[in-house]
């Protein structure tokens, strides 16, 4: 997926967010995110979008700070959300894959990275606040295996599970191409696809990545083998 539509699908997911919570009220629970509440929410994904738009904009060399910001009001607080991620398509618009700005996982550049990560952070929030209200949108099949393959490769810069001594799980989309095996231990690592693994998961990508993600539940998907593993992962793979 290039950098056009990667920007393309913020933009998607951010008004689809916003809409989900402007349907209710702010103090709903998020089911998904244990302890927060849609305005919890709102205010995180929106800081962020203007953190990374800063990163891009300002073409910053280092990690800066973020905070917890947004007004109080109601209709405000919607109004800075919707600012906040227009201002991050344009810091991305604006920027080429030339320049140089802090990045932190794998990606060829810094843009590309922002990029895909904004659009991806972006999606999962958006069934955050949906969750708060009903039913989630799925991902379309090339989104969510786009936002399995990126999260899989940030998981391993950054979890552990001891407790998985070195088990694997296989991921196996039935509506896309491409598998994805993990291995979980002291360290977690994105391995070879040997053709099997000591769990299978099989289903739909949206359903896949949403459970990866901590977002859903296994029903739905086909689990084989030890599905102890299944504990393993949501104990311990946590973005």
């Amino acid at each position: 997926m290039d950098i056009d539509q990667q920007i393309a699908r913020i933009g998607i997911d951010a008004e689809g967010l916003a809409r989900a919570a402007e349907t209710g009220p702010l103090d709903a629970a998020v089911p998904t995110c244990p302890d927060w509440d849609v305005e919890t929410l709102l205010r995180h994904i929106g800081s962020v979008h203007r953190w990374a738009a800063a990163i891009v904009r300002e073409r910053r060399v280092d990690r800066p700070q973020r905070g917890l910001d947004g007004p109080s009001e109601r209709g405000a607080l919607l109004d800075w959300y919707r600012a906040g991620y227009r201002v991050l398509m344009a810091a991305l618009e604006g920027a080429s894959p030339e320049d140089e700005f802090w990045f932190w996982g794998p990606a060829p550049n810094a843009l590309a990275f922002w990029s895909r990560r904004q659009a991806n952070e972006t999606a999962v929030h958006r069934r955050d606040a949906e969750s708060a209200r009903g039913a989630i949108t799925p991902l379309t099949t090339r989104d969510a295996l786009d936002a399995l393959d990126e999260w899989l490769g940030l998981a391993a810069l950054r979890a552990q599970a001891d407790d998985g001594r070195g088990r694997i799980i296989r991921f196996i989309p039935t509506d896309g191409d491409g598998t994805w095996c993990v291995a979980l231990g002291e360290r977690v690592e994105v391995i070879r696809d040997l053709g099997r693994g000591d769990c299978e998961l099989t289903g739909r990508a949206s359903d896949l990545f949403l459970w990866s993600m901590n977002r859903r539940d296994a029903g739905g998907i086909d689990v084989s083998g030890d599905a102890t593993l299944l504990r393993v992962w949501a104990d311990n793979m946590r973005f």
